[in-house]
């Protein structure tokens, strides 16, 4: 029994970890090859809907790189995703790189300015 859940929760685990590993290493052609949306925000609210164990995250669109332009969004993050990611959950403030892949999964990730630089040499 314990060795068939092992293989039933091995591919929940390794997807995890890739996507942790993305968001952490991607280079600028690797966040266009995976969103449909990708833009650059400053972080406005930061709210937690426990039942669902969600972030909501409003931000202020600066930049769009990828996808429609807007003015502001609305994100719902897994809130397990910055303890599993060690990533830090963005503070009001805080200026990020987020993308949405068209299976509807989000990723947000600080946004140094180096690295905003970077980004629009590599406009999509």
């Amino acid at each position: 029994m314990r060795g068939l859940l092992a293989l039933l929760l091995f591919p929940l685990l390794t997807a995890s970890a890739h996507a942790c590993l993305f968001a952490r290493d991607a280079r600028p052609q690797d966040w266009n090859d995976w969103a449909t949306v990708l833009f650059a925000a400053d972080v406005t609210g930061v709210e937690q809907d426990v039942q669902k164990s969600l972030d909501v995250i409003t931000v202020r669109v600066t930049e769009t790189f990828k996808g429609p332009q807007a003015a502001t969004a609305t994100l719902q993050v897994p809130s397990r995703l910055w303890a599993s990611c060690r990533l830090e959950r963005p503070a009001v403030g805080a200026h990020v790189l987020v993308a949405l892949n068209a299976n509807s999964d989000t990723l947000l990730v600080p946004l140094t300015s180096a690295y905003a630089e970077l980004m629009k040499k590599h406009r999509f």
